[in-house]
C-alpha cells in the first residue's frame, strides 16, 4: 500500500528474517500483492476521510479481527510488534497480546489522544480524553518496549513514563527503492516542486494554494506536482501551475520524485507537530531532493543542522514563494543543497535503522527477559 506505516513494514520484516526469525504480518484487507507471510483481515484499513464515528467503528472491527488472530497464534508467537495509529486498532491488538501472554513492542508514530486534543476534536479536560489517556498509559506500561519516530517524542514519553524502555526508531527511507542511482536521474525540464501524500488534518490546504498562486505570479514556468488525493476545496480551485498524480507504488514514486527539484512539507502550527518528522520528507531525501519545511520544530532543526534544505519559522506563503523562485533562479544554491543531501542521506536508510535497533536495543532486552 502507498502508506507510511505499510511502507516501512517490508524492510523491518526482511531485517528480522536475516537475523533468523520467522515473521508473519497481520494487516488489513487493503493489501493487494503479498506472499505467504502476510495474513489479511476481513476488514479494510480505516478511512481517513470518514466521519469520526465511522472511523472508530472501522478501527474496532479491524482491531478485533487482528486481535483474535494474535490470540489464535499465541503458541507459535514469541513477540508481537504493534504500530499506532490507528490508535484504537493498536490498543485492541495490545490487549489481545497481553491476554495471550505474548510480549509486545508498541510502535508509536502519532501520540493519541493528544493529537485529537490538538486538532480540537476533543477537549483535554473532558472525561473522554482522560479515559483515552488512561488507555494509552495502560498500553505503554504493559509493553516490553515502546518505539517512536522522533527524538522529541522519545523525550516526551520518557518525561511522562520515566520507567519505560523507550527507543528512537526513525521512519527513514527504503534503501532498495530509493537507491543512490536516483541522484543521477534526469530532471524535469520545468523546475518542479513536489508534495506527496494526503493533505490531511495536519496541513492547511489554503497555505499550499496561496504558495502556488504566489509562485505563479512571480514565475509561471515553475511547476508544482502533488502525488496523492487532493482535498475537495483544492479540487474546485486548482492553481494554474499544479499537476496532480494519483498515489502510486513506492518504486514508481521514487522515480517520479527523482525527476523533481524540491520537496515541500508545511505543517499546521499545532503542539503535536513540534515533534513531527513526516515520512514523506525521508522519501524526498532518499530521492536526493532538498526540502523546504515549516514551521519550527524537530523537522526544521534537523534539516537546518544537516543543511538538507531551507526552513521557515512560520508557514508564510509569501516568504516561501519568494524562496522557491530564488532557488530556481540561483542554480548554484540548488546544486549545493543537492550535494549536501547526497552526502548525508545514507544515515536515514530504513534497513540500516531497523537493523541497528533489532541487533542492539531489542536483542539486549529479549536476552534480559
Amino acid at each position: 500500500m502507498p502508506a507510511a506505516a505499510a511502507a516501512r513494514v517490508a524492510p523491518w520484516v526482511e531485517e528480522l528474517c536475516k537475523l533468523g526469525h520467522t515473521v508473519s504480518v497481520f494487516t488489513s484487507s487493503s493489501v493487494l500483492d503479498h506472499d505467504g507471510s502476510v495474513v489479511k483481515s476481513y476488514f479494510k484499513v480505516p478511512d481517513n476521510k470518514a466521519s469520526l464515528g465511522k472511523r472508530f467503528l472501522q478501527e474496532i472491527l479491524l482491531g478485533l479481527d487482528l486481535g483474535i488472530r494474535i490470540l489464535i497464534s499465541k503458541k507459535s508467537t514469541s513477540l508481537c510488534f504493534i504500530t499506532s495509529p490507528p490508535f484504537f486498532m493498536a490498543c485492541i491488538c495490545a490487549f489481545f497480546a497481553k491476554f495471550s501472554n505474548i510480549p509486545y513492542v508498541f510502535d508509536v508514530r502519532d501520540r493519541y489522544p493528544r493529537v485529537l486534543s490538538d486538532l480540537g476534536v476533543i477537549k483535554a479536560s473532558s472525561f473522554l480524553f482522560k479515559l483515552l489517556d488512561k488507555l494509552e498509559s495502560w498500553v505503554y506500561q504493559n509493553a516490553l518496549q515502546v518505539t517512536t519516530v522522533t527524538h522529541g517524542l522519545v523525550q516526551e514519553l520518557k518525561l511522562r513514563f520515566p520507567h519505560l524502555n523507550i527507543f528512537l526508531v526513525r521512519n527513514g527511507f527504503d534503501e532498495q527503492v530509493f537507491s543512490e542511482h536516483l541522484s543521477n536521474s534526469v530532471k524535469s525540464s520545468a523546475f518542479t516542486v513536489v508534495y506527496h501524500g494526503r493533505l490531511g488534518r495536519f496541513y492547511e490546504t489554503e497555505d499550499y494554494i496561496e504558495i502556488m498562486n504566489n509562485v505563479y505570479e512571480m514565475d509561471p514556468s515553475i511547476r508544482f506536482h502533488v502525488v496523492g488525493e487532493l482535498p475537495r476545496e483544492m479540487q474546485s480551485n486548482l492553481p494554474k501551475n499544479l499537476v496532480v498524480s494519483p498515489a502510486m507504488p513506492l518504486d514508481k514514486l521514487s522515480e517520479l520524485l527523482a525527476t523533481c527539484h524540491l520537496g515541500i512539507c508545511f505543517l499546521r502550527e499545532l503542539p503535536a507537530m513540534e515533534n513531527a518528522f513526516p515520512a514523506k520528507v525521508y522519501d524526498y531525501i532518499g530521492a536526493g531532493l532538498p526540502v523546504l519545511a515549516a514551521p519550527s520544530g524537530e523537522l526544521t532543526r534537523i534539516l537546518n543542522d544537516l543543511k538538507l534544505g531551507e526552513t521557515f519559522a512560520k508557514v508564510d506563503p509569501s516568504s516561501i514563494a519568494k524562496a522557491i523562485v530564488r532557488i530556481k533562479e540561483t542554480p548554484s544554491v540548488w546544486s549545493t543543497m543537492c550535494a549536501e543531501v547526497r552526502k548525508t542521506r545514507s544515515i536515514f536508510g530504513r534497513r540500516k535503522i531497523a537493523n541497528t535497533y533489532f541487533t542492539n536495543q531489542l536483542a539486549i532486552q529479549l536476552n534480559e527477559s
